[in-house]
């Protein structure tokens, strides 16, 4: 409600009851009134507005005695007005029939003056807006609703400008994408999309715009803070306005990290467990080919049933110390001085402190393990039967070393104190064992040298330096 000083005066008293007679034909509702609030005119607008029928005589009644349910708020109002001269107004005053309906009405009440300039009566202008605040009041209640669903919404929910443009993000919005809500509205939906989603997204919400389908949804990942990458599932539909023509995009997101996280993490045990597999029949072919090709060999050179036997199991049993140590590792590889000593176990009754092992850490695949377990096997088994190992003085001194790359391990057999030794006068199966055995994986050889102090296997072998991510089973 305001109040302002009259610019104007009312009409002369020679012209009033012309312009009396022009206000009641006017199509609002104006009202003149004495200074005892009594009607001098009223337009028929007036009485319709204010529930009178049309005919109904007003002049010269009290305007209190026409509606004796008038608040005294406004009759205080209209004391004032008659006072000071100030005109008063309101936009939506409510006022309570007397059946009790609510209406709300928009008035403006000032004086009209004189010929010389004093207060004559009041001019009451009125007009009913009750269906207009009715609207106005339904209207907010719909945003209110539309604010708290959108506001509330365990989804997140963004409306997005044809353009591209975001023009309003929930709480929920601002959470799974990891951005503000100022930095998210200061962007478009291409700038916070993943690059490999974003011409499927284009696509489909060009789609949209054109008619073609009336909603899409896609997985998609978003952009979050410092290089984060969001899964969230999209579902995207259009409003479109009074004509017809696009407003705007509404966006509804759902968080899916959690769930994609665990089919990468699915994924990524069933490959492992493919690899498992793959290794798994992979060894156990290798382990039954090694075994078949000692049990040929050796039932081949050795015709005593009993010797063949023993032979054959000491070279399994070297064969398991080593797969302990793999085993106990995962598969993923063994450092050659544990398998050198594994290897040399059996015979730690017969070599009691007269085998010495030495040379620096050094890290093998479980094939090279493997292979080396069986070659260092097979020279102690023939120290054991023919050379240094086979008296009490005799010893055995296994070393090794890398060159300057780190890539090629020289190895040393060296016996010595033990019985005369001279070069066979053919291969046996240990000797093709031990040259098989550094040729394969280790892509290295093996020379003997039957020297008066005993044998002497100088050998050489490949170690990969950057060697590929183990495996569960380790590599060939």
């Amino acid at each position: 409600m305001g109040e302002r000083t009259p610019d104007r005066a009312g009409p002369p008293p020679s012209t009033l009851s012309g312009v009396l007679t022009a206000l009641t034909q006017a199509p609002l509702g104006i009202a003149i009134f004495d200074r005892e609030m009594r009607y001098l005119a009223a337009s028929t607008q007036y009485r319709t507005d204010q529930g009178l029928a049309a005919d109904t005589p007003l002049d010269g009644r009290l305007h209190y005695d026409v509606f004796p349910g008038i608040p005294q708020k406004w009759r205080d109002i209209h004391a004032r007005a008659l006072a000071d001269g100030l005109e008063r107004s309101h936009d939506a005053d409510p006022w309570e029939r007397a059946d009790g309906t609510m209406e709300w009405i928009r008035w403006s009440i000032g004086p009209w003056r004189t010929e010389d300039g004093e207060i004559g009566g009041l001019v009451l202008y009125t007009e009913d807006v009750t269906p207009r605040v009715k609207a106005q009041r339904k209207l907010e209640a719909a945003e209110a609703q539309y604010r708290a669903v959108f506001d509330q919404a365990a989804m997140g929910v963004a409306r997005v400008s044809p353009a591209g443009r975001l023009l309003e993000v929930n709480d929920r919005f601002c959470a799974i994408v990891h951005h503000s809500r100022d930095d998210l509205l200061a962007l478009g939906f291409q700038e916070i999309t993943h690059p490999d989603d974003l011409e499927n997204d284009l696509v489909q919400a060009s789609a949209l715009l054109a008619g073609q389908v009336e909603t899409y949804s896609m997985e998609k990942r978003y952009l979050g803070g410092v290089g984060e990458v969001i899964w969230a599932d999209l579902t995207v539909s259009l409003v479109r306005d009074a004509d017809g023509q696009p407003a705007y995009f509404v966006a509804i997101i759902e968080d899916i990290n959690a769930r994609k996280e665990a089919q990468a993490e699915q994924q990524r045990y069933q490959g492992q467990l493919r690899l498992v597999l793959n290794e798994l029949n992979h060894r156990v072919k290798n382990t039954l080919a090694t075994v078949q090709s000692m049990a040929a060999q050796t039932m081949r050179g050795e015709r005593d049933p009993r010797v063949a036997f023993e032979k054959f199991e000491a070279r399994l049993m070297g064969l398991s110390q080593v797969h302990d140590v793999l085993t106990r590792e995962s598969w993923h590889g063994a450092a050659l001085e544990e398998v050198a000593e594994r290897a040399m176990q059996p015979f730690a009754g017969q070599a009691s402190g007269r085998v010495s092992v030495s040379g620096p850490p050094v890290r093998l695949q479980p094939g090279a393990a493997l292979n080396l377990a069986l070659v260092f096997h097979e020279l102690a088994t023939n120290a054991v039967k023919y050379g240094a190992l086979s008296t009490a003085q005799g010893q055995v001194s296994l070393t090794w070393a890398l060159d300057a790359t780190g890539e090629r391990l020289a190895l040393t057999w060296a016996e010595s104190g033990g019985p005369p030794v001279k070069a066979p006068t053919r291969k046996g199966f240990g000797s093709r064992l031990i040259q098989q055995g550094l040729k394969g994986e280790l892509r290295g050889s093996a020379t003997m040298r039957y020297e008066p102090d005993g044998l002497v296997c100088a050998m050489e072998a490949r170690i990969p330096t950057n060697p590929p991510p183990p495996a569960l089973f380790g590599g060939d």
